[in-house]
């Protein structure tokens, strides 16, 4: 194959580069262009027509065009090649776009200045974004940055510290077409404001317990209760800064494991067998993780000012799985990351006040998606780390900060979306016809037969989880005072109250 854009700068240079998510290579077998997914790798190959000059501009010109940015394959690019090239392609072509739109970059990414003539841009030029809105989430032109030096619009969504991007695939094209914001509004209106809230009510329970579930930890009373009263408080959030995530922290953990700042020491997620680990990721080194947390903060600090300026699940997306890679902490990341998608969410407005979309209970129920969606990025680092947990003293090697700071979050964005779709159109319906088939459960029972303390709520759980039926074990568990045929027409009422729906005042008596 005969690589070109991004994935022959990357051969070129000899540039350690995650692998591409797309490889483009030119081909002699058609005039157009198509998509290949060979042995799961996907490769887009060009005719002969869209050859780019075999340049290094020649190549970062094709890239712009029809790849978008690549911010990590960029950094390490412009380390390696200076800015002689930059700076003439723009001097022989200071009207065009790309040349002016690669200065900028260099610039952003390096921290350098070009030094050009004043004279190098015409004064009456049409400004151009940074970001090809076609290709890449970035923010709405009016909440972009206007540079007049190179006449571009900075539109990208972070900052240089930190700025994960988002390609528009066919698939988040479609989901941000179905107005998910919307149709949840629609189907909350559908119901009576009393029963939402007890929905409400119901769905933080269920996040709370299935955001450590996912983590196979079953929380004490007080942990969960910690953990709900903080998802409650996500719609208010306060700012984000080193001190929030540190009272955040402290508010998920045994307070035992509670820490004062960020992490000092190097973390690492996997297996420790005693003789030997099994490391599945290696976050960031130690002195690393300030900076990457404070461009972090600056990114969502930014989306929630303009929470208007970008696609709400993209940004939910690229600020809390942003968050997890680097584990800033030495416990807590994965709640924390989980309570994140909230807070963003509820601070852009997606999620109406006073409800939450139970997203780990999704996550809960589709773990081998969710764990190829954090291994689509740990994967890569671990195979360019090195690392010996044995030798803790000794520092990883490989999991250099420009992988995080810059990482492709297409894969995160896409189970984000994936798994509010499922919650939108699926889950809250569902939780609120259990509330309402419950409801007209219990007042059916209770109209014919005198119930013991609890017993009725319980009668109805268990048959519900039992298909229909009251199990062997929990009739002599709770239920011994019933009659067969007493159970036989308790079941049914339950089963009529789930799916048609029957009449509370219905004082029909069991059979004797």
């Amino acid at each position: 194959m005969e690589f070109i854009g991004y994935a022959h700068l990357i051969e070129q240079f000899g540039l350690p580069a995650m692998p591409m998510p797309v490889t483009r290579v030119v081909s002699d077998a058609l005039a157009g262009r198509r998509l290949r997914s060979p042995g799961g790798q996907t490769i887009e190959e060009f005719g002969r027509g869209y050859e780019p000059e075999s340049t290094a501009i020649g190549h970062l010109r094709f890239a712009l065009r029809y790849e978008g940015l690549n911010l990590e394959v960029l950094s390490l690019l412009f380390a390696r090649m200076g800015d002689q090239e930059i700076r003439d392609a723009l001097l022989a072509q200071p009207t065009s776009t790309l040349p002016r739109r690669l200065a900028y970059l260099f610039e952003w990414l390096t921290g350098r200045s070009l030094e050009l003539p004043a004279d190098t841009l015409p004064r009456k030029l049409r400004y151009v974004p940074v970001l090809d809105e076609s290709l890449q989430f970035g923010l709405a032109i009016a909440a972009g940055r206007r540079v007049e030096k190179y006449k571009v619009i900075d539109n990208l969504p972070g900052t240089p510290a930190f700025c994960p991007l988002v390609r528009k695939t066919p698939y988040l094209n479609a989901m941000v077409g179905k107005c998910l914001k919307e149709r949840t509004r629609t189907t909350l209106e559908k119901y009576d404001r009393k029963l939402v809230m007890r929905a409400a009510a119901y769905l933080y329970l269920k996040e709370t317990h299935s955001s450590f579930e996912v983590e196979h930890v079953k929380p004490s009373a007080p942990k969960a209760r910690r953990f709900a009263d903080l998802l409650h408080d996500a719609e208010t959030g306060g700012p984000l800064s080193e001190g929030r995530f540190v009272e955040l922290q402290n508010a998920v953990v045994d307070p035992r494991f509670a820490e004062a700042s960020y992490r000092q020491h190097q973390n690492w997620v996997g297996t420790d067998y005693g003789y030997r680990a099994r490391i599945d990721f290696v976050p960031p080194r130690p002195q690393d993780v300030r900076p990457l947390m404070d461009g972090l903060v600056a990114m969502a600090e930014r989306f929630r000012s303009r929470p208007d300026s970008i696609d709400a699940v993209v940004a939910a997306s690229v600020t809390s799985f942003g968050f997890v890679f680097v584990h800033p902490f030495l416990d807590g990341n994965g709640r924390l990351h989980r309570y994140l998608i909230h807070e963003q969410l509820s601070t852009a407005g997606f999620t109406p006040k006073g409800i939450i979309l139970p997203v780990s209970a999704v996550i809960l129920a589709h773990l081998d998606r969710y764990q190829e969606t954090l291994e689509a990025f740990s994967k890569h680092v671990r195979d360019r780390t090195d690392y010996d947990p044995q030798v803790p003293t000794a520092p990883a090697t490989g999991n250099d900060p420009v992988y995080f700071r810059y990482f492709d979050a297409t894969e995160q964005a896409s189970f984000l979306y994936d798994a509010l779709e499922r919650t939108v159109e699926h889950d809250l319906d569902a939780e609120i016809s259990f509330l309402l088939g419950f409801d007209r459960a219990q007042a059916a029972l209770s109209s014919i037969a005198d119930w013991p303390a609890h017993s009725l709520d319980i009668f109805i759980r268990v048959v519900r989880q039992n298909e229909g039926r009251l199990s062997a074990n929990k009739r002599k568990a709770h239920f011994e005072w019933m009659t067969d045929e007493e159970i036989a027409h308790f079941e049914a009422i339950v089963e009529r109250a789930f799916s048609t729906g029957i009449d509370p005042d219905d004082n029909s008596q069991p059979p004797r």
